[in-house]
């Protein structure tokens, strides 16, 4: 969390209306526009630094906000530290997003998958967006493993050679995991398995795997530009509790009185998960995951495919403040969510494009290989993906796992596209391994144009 301000505390409202000598309702007037705004919800942290309306100091900004925000909050059965409890609003801002996220995922969602991917492309698509969740969020929680190295370990099913390369295949088995239970209640125990399986081999004390952190724990995060700690997470004692409690949250058996977007629930599992930091490490890839468990089990199976760690990596200064301004605001869960619903947004809209990419690349290559001979579409797949991974490498057990084909149909296929000078092989251990031809992108577009 190195690169952030200084953080200044957060004036109390209750302060700030008992010095208040003006008219409350004319400072939530001046306060309206700025409340009902449809691209921003300021923390006070970005507000203080901001022109403030005409005639208004930014106290008095700051205090006509809030009791908006107010009117509308309700809690969540989840707690703070202190035992006060999260809150949140269904702004206009939150159910923009939530709208948007609907309506760009809308076809897909509302139709079966199978339909959207062919057998043969999404067995291939999953493997890939497990993969980029894998890597980028254990690169987040500092896995240093280059996106390329990282793939090839994925898809090779190899050991991996150190404890970065652990955090990426542990990351991805535990997606692969969730994928498996997602139509079952949330439970402790498979938290921390979770857990188990997302840390396995890479703790200093192994024996801490899928093991709530103790009071000997010193468990809390600080920044590391000035050494503040930034976040102390609750006591071991009752640690278990807060898990039943989150659980009873993510299964909808909390007995709340208001109906919580599903995709909202999944994201506040995010935050809790890693707001109580049970474990000793792996707090963030396990509460992560959590979240794709929360979306996958309310049905929204397009999950599978998007990468949010992507988005979260590349602004993870605004993920941050979200946790610090909700923990430092009231408990107001609005930070986050709002912080979240833009990476989910934007990881569909890449998904999207990604796709419309895909798809442009197959029917170009579709039209030009239909004139190559024996040409099945298998090959056709094996170049579309090496044209997109120049480096990487396949083989007949490989290809035989990917396409759920016999040795020799797959020894065929390779060997085709080898003789047609697409392929270039070379004995490895006791396999060939086959991999571009140098000149292939040159090839392939000899073909298209």
């Amino acid at each position: 969390m190195s690169g952030m301000k200084r953080r200044s505390r957060v004036p109390d409202v209750r302060e700030l209306m008992e010095r208040e000598k003006g008219s409350l309702m004319d400072i939530m007037h001046g306060a309206l526009p700025e409340a009902l705004r449809l691209d921003r919800y300021l923390s006070w942290q970005e507000l203080k630094y901001r022109p403030t309306p005409e005639g208004m100091s930014a106290e008095q900004w700051w205090l006509g906000i809030k009791l908006h925000r107010t009117q509308a909050r309700q809690s969540v059965p989840l707690r703070n530290s202190k035992g006060s409890v999260f809150n949140f609003a269904a702004t206009q801002l939150i159910q923009q997003y939530l709208h948007k996220i609907d309506r760009a995922a809308g076809t897909m969602l509302m139709t079966d998958a199978d339909t959207v991917f062919s057998v043969s492309e999404r067995d291939r698509y999953l493997l890939t967006s497990l993969a980029e969740e894998a890597i980028m969020s254990s690169m987040l929680e500092g896995a240093v493993v280059t996106r390329s190295e990282a793939r090839e370990l994925i898809r090779s099913n190899r050991l991996p050679k150190d404890e970065h390369e652990q955090m990426v295949m542990n990351n991805y088995r535990t997606m692969r995991m969730i994928l498996q239970h997602k139509d079952e209640p949330l439970t402790p125990d498979f938290i921390l398995s979770l857990h188990r399986s997302m840390v396995e081999g890479t703790l200093q004390n192994p024996a801490k795997a899928g093991m709530l952190r103790g009071a000997e724990d010193k468990v809390y995060i600080e920044d590391t530009r000035t050494g503040d700690i930034i976040h102390m997470p609750p006591s071991a004692e009752g640690l278990y509790e807060r898990l039943e409690q989150i659980c009873r949250f993510a299964n909808g058996e909390d007995g709340s009185e208001y109906y919580i977007h599903p995709i909202v629930r999944a994201i506040i599992l995010h935050f809790q998960l890693a707001y109580d930091h049970p474990f000793v490490d792996g707090n963030g890839r396990t509460a992560r995951s959590l979240f794709y468990w929360g979306m996958l089990h309310s049905g929204y199976w397009l999950f599978e495919y998007i990468s949010i760690s992507r988005e979260i990596y590349r602004h993870s200064r605004s993920y941050y403040e979200s946790f610090l301004n909700t923990e430092e605001d009231e408990n107001d869960l609005n930070y986050f969510i709002v912080d979240q619903l833009k990476t989910i947004l934007i990881s569909i809209e890449s998904l999207a494009e990604h796709l419309r990419s895909k798809q442009k690349i197959q029917e170009q290559l579709r039209t030009a290989l239909a004139g190559v001979a024996d040409m099945n579409h298998r090959q056709r797949n094996v170049l579309l993906h090496f044209l997109q991974h120049p480096n990487s490498y396949t083989s007949v057990t490989l290809h035989c796992r990917e396409y759920k084909v016999v040795r020799q149909t797959a020894r065929t296929d390779l060997v085709g596209l080898e003789k047609l000078g697409f392929l270039r092989s070379e004995p490895v251990s006791r396999e060939f391994i086959f991999r571009p031809a140098p000149d292939l992108e040159q090839r392939l577009n000899q073909l298209i144009s």
